[in-house]
């Protein structure tokens, strides 16, 4: 049965007659070809494209309540536009989408859909896409793809738990697009040691390609099969690790046990595919043709190159709401140096990880989670852990153990965490047997619930 999916879905007959069988699919083959040129083009045509692109979208932006100032807080028309100008345009936040709503809808787009973003708290936040978003957003997740060695019809497993996504495979339907499509799902909201063992068996069956996984998934996996002492003959060509940060050691344990490398990528619900790594693993390549990437201090705003800064993105090509200069809440480094590679697009060097997971020391001094999860770096006996501020003098360290798991190991950890957040701070170690998910079955390693930014800004 493989064979004959692979020789369905594999057909350059099939992948012809698809990317030509509709108006949509013709516009995505279009999209696609341009991006390939583009990549390939110099850095000047690229800005030239975002440039042109930007005009068009911020023409109809002005249709939208919310954008109708416009052109006074630019100054000029905004058919005169230029990128050098985007620090005057207006950021969009999430508390924004949620306090406007229909203020930032385009009156009269087509082929409009709704979408929600889970996010960490569980509370969505809605928007609304339309057709040229989903034609950007195929072809930025196929170029994604090619960059780990995808191919049309490639078998590709999935480590995916979004409620968005799961609803639909769902029913025959569901199962035919799979099948179609040459996938396997496999549920991370049911991650046990038997659920992952069937997994397993499954996966040397189908024998895929590609395995697309939330990073912290795929690590678990990794985990359980090192140690059971299992070593996949699966995936054949790479691993795409998207959704979450993925950290050095987490990529260094996934490498061990599996026979590829790790491509990591960059996006969200709202903004998808935004980057990817390509062989060299220098960096995430961004894909300018559809997506304006800048990295501003989160203090003073002002832009920051090479540097960790927050993560603000304006998507080109989504007219039933704009997103304009829309702080997504991860702060990453811009590298707009060439890659060896020879493309051309910005690279993302590193996500460092979401804003929210800056850490407010009691002594005033603010500390961003990614040193807490150093602590745990290659340490013997810790499964999973979750470091938890839930005030400024309270925290919490929640710990799965594993066999190896000791008390002196916990003694060195809270040593470790103490020699940061002083020793008046109250600390709760708490051992585990899981840890909960978020409501997109994500882990999150660190989460703070204490407004650093409203503190910086003056706003708490």
């Amino acid at each position: 049965m493989s064979r004959l999916q692979d020789f369905i879905t594999q057909s350059r007959l099939k992948c012809f007659l698809v990317d030509h069988a509709t108006s949509s699919r013709r516009a995505m083959a279009r999209a696609d070809r341009m991006a390939s040129s583009l990549e390939k083009s110099g850095i000047e045509a690229v800005r030239a494209y975002q440039e042109r692109a930007l005009r068009v979208l911020l023409a109809k932006a002005v249709q939208v309540p919310f954008y109708r100032d416009l052109p006074a807080r630019l100054g000029k028309p905004v058919a005169d536009a230029m990128l050098a100008d985007m620090p005057r345009i207006p950021f969009l936040t999430k508390a924004v989408m949620r306090d406007e709503g229909a203020r930032l809808r385009m009156p009269g787009a087509a082929g409009v859909y709704e979408n929600f973003s889970g996010g960490s708290t569980g509370v969505p936040t809605r928007f609304w896409q339309d057709g040229r978003y989903k034609t950007q957003m195929s072809v930025a997740t196929r170029r994604s793809n090619e960059l780990a060695g995808a191919f049309p019809g490639a078998r590709v497993a999935k480590l995916w738990g979004a409620p968005q996504d799961k609803r639909q495979i769902e029913g025959w339907r569901g199962r035919a697009k799979l099948w179609l499509l040459n996938q396997r799902y496999y549920d991370t909201f049911d991650m046990g040691p038997e659920r992952m063992a069937a997994y397993h068996s499954g996966l040397e069956a189908f024998q895929p390609d590609i395995i697309q996984a939330y990073a912290s998934s795929a690590y678990l996996f990794a985990r359980f099969l090192k140690s059971r002492g299992l070593r996949p003959s699966y995936p054949r060509v790479s691993i795409i690790s998207s959704a979450e940060k993925l950290f050095p050691h987490m990529r260094r344990e996934i490498e061990e046990v599996f026979p590829v490398k790790v491509f990591d990528r960059y996006g969200s619900r709202e903004v998808s595919a935004m980057a990817a790594e390509c062989d060299r693993h220098e960096g995430m390549h961004i894909q300018m043709p559809g997506y304006i990437l800048e990295t501003i201090d989160p203090v003073t705003l002002e832009p920051v190159v090479g540097q960790p800064g927050e993560i603000v993105i304006t998507v080109l090509n989504n007219h039933a709401m704009p997103f304009l200069r829309y702080r997504i809440g991860d702060m990453g480094v811009l590298d707009t140096s060439p890659c060896a590679c020879g493309r051309v697009f910005h690279r993302l060097r590193e996500v460092v990880g979401r804003t929210s997971d800056n850490f407010l020391m009691p002594d005033g001094r603010i500390v961003h989670g990614e040193y807490f999860t150093h602590i745990f770096y290659g340490r013997e006996g810790i499964e999973q852990f979750q470091f938890v501020q839930h005030a400024r003098e309270d925290f919490s360290l929640k710990i799965v153990p594993t066999g190896q798991y000791r008390q002196a190991t916990a003694d060195q950890i809270e040593h470790e965490v103490r020699e940061m957040i002083g020793p008046a701070a109250q600390l709760r170690l708490e051992v585990r047997e899981a840890i909960p998910k978020t409501s997109s079955g994500k882990y999150r390693f660190t989460v703070s619930h204490v407004d650093v930014n409203g503190l910086v800004e003056g706003r708490a």
